[in-house]
């Protein structure tokens, strides 16, 4: 009997103590959010946190969605779209068929390989497609990363990729005025595998506007578009359109005859250098919308 009435009071005081604990220690909590609530009435100007806000902030557990300079971008284009359209896979597919299609190949491998061997023009040109079709889809699918990562904006990339097209431009446009005096041809190299990646992977077959070109198309895709593997398509398509020319370069410029690529590349001069220019608006329209959305922020 007196152990049950010791048990009872040991309970008692226990419990006690307990109660003494949490209440000493939601007190100071209290009081301090006490004091807020009569700081704000007295304060019209003071900083309201709500529940939202508190639910927004990101742990560093969790995953949180970073806000980068690509990804700003991203949104200001798909609101620069209801003004000035959106751009179709037609147009995407004609203009990489432009910057790293067969065209420009084509009189490029004809010269490397002009005393080859089959075999050897076969294994030049299996080789560089192996090369540049691993490099482009590399770089395709790596896009989007290398942007955030060196916190690129897409503007940049696109006047990048429209300075490099002007001044090749240019210089193709250029050279149908210059003078009549004909350059003695640079000889073909004894073994044409030396110069499988320069000149004839980089930059013949993938050109420096080309990969930025690639780079830009698949960011946007990722991000507003979702149709990055539709154009990841097109381009392994490209370049297996690219392996074919390469093997069959003498017979196509057999049949097309120079005359007929000189007036092509030079009609390609000049649809690329209205691109460049094009390239070249739309980085500063881009770059103009952007310091006006910090502005406004």
């Amino acid at each position: 009997m007196n152990n049950t009435k010791l048990f009872k009071t040991l309970s008692i005081i226990v419990i006690s103590l307990i109660t003494c604990i949490c209440f000493s220690l939601l007190t100071p909590s209290i009081t301090h959010s006490s004091s807020l609530k009569s700081d704000c009435l007295d304060n019209q100007n003071c900083l309201i946190i709500t529940q939202a806000d508190i639910d927004n902030i990101c742990v560093p557990d969790e995953t949180c969605e970073e806000i980068t300079p690509a990804s700003r971008q991203i949104e200001l284009i798909k609101e620069s779209r209801s003004f000035y359209g959106g751009t179709s896979i037609s147009t995407i597919a004609t203009i990489l068929f432009m910057t790293i299609g067969p065209l420009k190949i084509i009189p490029a491998f004809v010269k490397l390989t002009y005393q080859s061997e089959p075999d050897v023009i076969r294994k030049l040109a299996l080789q560089a497609f192996a090369i540049s079709t691993s490099a482009i889809v590399i770089i395709a699918l790596a896009s989007q990363n290398l942007l955030d990562k060196y916190n690129m904006m897409i503007s940049a990339l696109i006047a990048a990729a429209g300075i490099v097209l002007f001044l090749i431009s240019v210089k193709t446009v250029l050279s149908q005025y210059g003078n009549n005096e004909k350059k003695q041809p640079t000889p073909p190299p004894e073994n044409p595998l030396t110069a499988l990646i320069s000149p004839l992977t980089f930059p013949t077959i993938l050109t420096p506007h080309g990969i930025a070109l690639v780079m830009i198309v698949m960011s946007i895709a990722k991000q507003l578009d979702n149709n990055a593997n539709q154009i990841l398509g097109i381009i392994i398509i490209l370049m297996i359109l690219n392996l074919i020319c390469m093997l069959y370069a003498k017979q196509i410029l057999n049949f097309l005859k120079p005359t007929v690529l000189q007036v092509l590349g030079l009609v390609l001069g000049i649809i690329q250098l209205a691109l460049a220019i094009n390239y070249i608006f739309a980085a500063i329209d881009l770059q103009v919308l952007t310091i006006n959305a910090i502005l406004n922020s």
